[in-house]
């Protein structure tokens, strides 16, 4: 098995820390403790870590106020911003077939989060999951919605208002600033991260299509993909990416995570067994490494993290804890 990390690209980082300079803040502070180096962000292509993110959102949330700063940072996001897959979507042909683009590649953008369009009669539901890290700082996961929605309204040169935007959060007492931002209902603590649109908006042309451009982005957005695929990652991985996918709020599952990866439950297991794991193995072993990380955040109720980490009730979390760590939860979190 590798030891291959997550990345994304540095143009999330910049982002971010545009975001935090127009607020008034000091970019080289938050540099500084993300422990990113200015030259690291020199190539908005560059690839980091998303330990290396995470450190900065952390750090910038400890700065900001508000209740919905993710989704003020993704509302300033425009279609360059995301650089080759925003490139694809700004010259498609129309809303349905930049949002297909940006599933199909948003693994250049970011390793950690995952998008599906799901059409359903009259509406349909832009769904968005995110590796667990993420989802317990709940910011990002509503950047990413307000980023899209944005992009989407600037490439159609409309208002886009959705039906309704679902967020997997605890409702943060004021949600005016999510409703200026999402200018729709947000409903929350509901089962996934979502953007709710009328079949019928699909339909909405892109200003500046051009197939033949368009056509020629998505070629070239497959090869980085496959390339990017190629360059980092083994079998033992792409399960460890399908796992965190299914992990937060349900136990995965042997045959729908052999499902999605579009082989059977026996040949998931074999070619596990090729490479000296199992299944429930690999299970265990990333839930362990992501509960450190998770429990140093302080305002995470172990609860939570059981939740996120896909187990069923809190105390069976607690004591696969204490087998791994020798302690509680707790007893760790307070040192």
């Amino acid at each position: 098995m590798t030891d291959y990390e997550l990345t994304n690209l540095a143009r999330i980082p910049l982002l971010l820390l545009e975001y935090a300079e127009q607020s008034g803040n000091d970019r080289e502070e938050f540099l500084r403790l993300a422990s990113i180096t200015p030259a690291t962000l020199a190539d908005a292509d560059t690839r980091l870590p998303i330990s290396a993110l995470l450190r900065l959102w952390r750090a910038i949330l400890k700065r900001q106020e508000g209740t919905a700063i993710g989704a003020r940072i993704g509302s300033t996001c425009k279609a360059t911003r995301l650089g080759l897959v925003g490139y694809a979507m700004y010259y498609s042909r129309d809303l349905l077939e930049a949002l297909h683009r940006f599933s199909r590649y948003i693994h250049i953008i970011s390793e950690a989060v995952q998008f599906e369009v799901a059409k359903g009669g009259e509406r349909t539901t832009l769904l968005f999951n995110a590796h667990p890290s993420l989802l317990a700082l709940r910011h990002p996961v509503e950047a990413q919605l307000a980023a899209v929605l944005t992009v989407g309204r600037e490439i159609t040169q409309s208002d886009l208002v959705p039906l309704a935007i679902q967020l997997p959060f605890p409702n943060p007492g004021d949600s005016k600033e999510h409703r200026e931002v999402f200018r729709c209902p947000v409903h929350f603590s509901q089962p996934d991260a979502a953007i709710v649109l009328a079949t019928s908006q699909l339909r909405l042309p892109i200003r500046a299509s051009d197939p033949t451009l368009g056509g020629y982005l998505e070629e070239l957005a497959s090869s980085t993909l496959k390339s990017l695929g190629a360059a980092n990652e083994d079998f033992v991985d792409t399960v460890r990416r399908a796992l965190w996918s299914e992990l937060p709020g349900g136990k995965p599952n042997l045959w729908r995570t052999a499902s999605g990866l579009g082989v059977s439950a026996r040949t998931l297991q074999r070619r596990l067994r090729e490479n000296g794991t199992s299944y429930s193995a690999l299970l265990e072993e990333l839930r362990r490494e992501l509960s450190g990380d998770l429990l140093t955040d302080n305002k995470l109720a172990v609860s939570d993290i059981a939740f996120l980490l896909g187990y069923s009730e809190p105390s069976a979390f607690q004591r696969a804890f204490r087998r791994w760590r020798g302690v509680s939860p707790r007893r760790f979190r307070t040192g």
